[in-house]
């Protein structure tokens, strides 16, 4: 699995439990969630079994499920990992840009985050966006947590950039983070990093979205406050 430097606390907070088992205990259940990652990614949720992916990780079921019960506990752990590594990046990139940084530097800092982090490891972090309103109850309930959190500190982002007066006054700001959001997301269906440039993608993004702004060098720099 792909690392990201400025995500590890949140793949640490994401695998805390892990720690409290025995090192063997915790390669396996690691191995578990990378294969049914990527075979959630290929397959879909209601197409992957539990011995699919006990044969993939070259277990027996029961092995598998001796760190997990069912496969819905397997794709939320999934499911969360993913979304607090993508925002503990996003938040990192934006709080390092310090108190000055424009309104205009925040969302272009957050934009850049959220699709280097995206494409690091698209097999977790995908599942999200694709598979989002597909879920059984209890994944969609144990999840929302981790993605209301996301989605509210993108409203803050949005929210401080229109009080700065740096985006356009004919945008309706609630739907301005779906999207965003949806947009850079979808991107996995169709944008293929072994063979584009991703950094070609996040200039291509960053300049159809110039529209949302008053003007493309905001001179009042954002509120400078951070949400908790």
């Amino acid at each position: 699995m792909t690392k990201i430097d400025s995500a590890a606390s949140a793949l640490a907070d994401g695998r805390a439990a892990v720690q409290k088992k025995a090192p063997n205990a915790a390669v396996s259940r690691h191995l578990i969630l990378d294969v049914a990652a990527g075979l959630f990614a290929e397959k879909g949720f209601a197409e992957t079994t539990m011995r699919q992916i006990a044969a993939k990780a070259g277990m027996q079921a029961g092995s598998v499920y001796y760190h997990f019960a069912s496969k819905e506990q397997i794709f939320g752990e999934i499911l969360t990992i993913a979304m607090r590594t993508i925002y503990t990046a996003v938040r990192g990139k934006v709080d390092d840009l310090g108190s000055e940084a424009t309104a205009h530097d925040c969302l272009h800092a957050a934009i850049r985050a959220h699709l280097t982090v995206l494409y690091s490891n698209v097999h977790y972090t995908s599942l999200s966006g694709n598979f989002w309103g597909q879920l059984p109850v209890e994944v969609t309930q144990t999840t929302l947590p981790d993605r209301t959190v996301y989605e509210e500190y993108w409203n803050w982002l949005l929210r401080d950039a229109w009080a700065a007066g740096a985006l356009n006054r004919g945008l309706s700001v609630p739907l301005v983070r779906p999207l965003i959001l949806g947009s850079l997301n979808r991107t996995v269906t169709w944008f293929d990093p072994n063979r584009g440039n991703l950094y070609d993608l996040i200039a291509t993004v960053l300049v159809m979205l110039d529209g949302i702004w008053a003007q493309l060098t905001p001179s009042r720099p954002s509120s400078g406050r951070r949400p908790k």
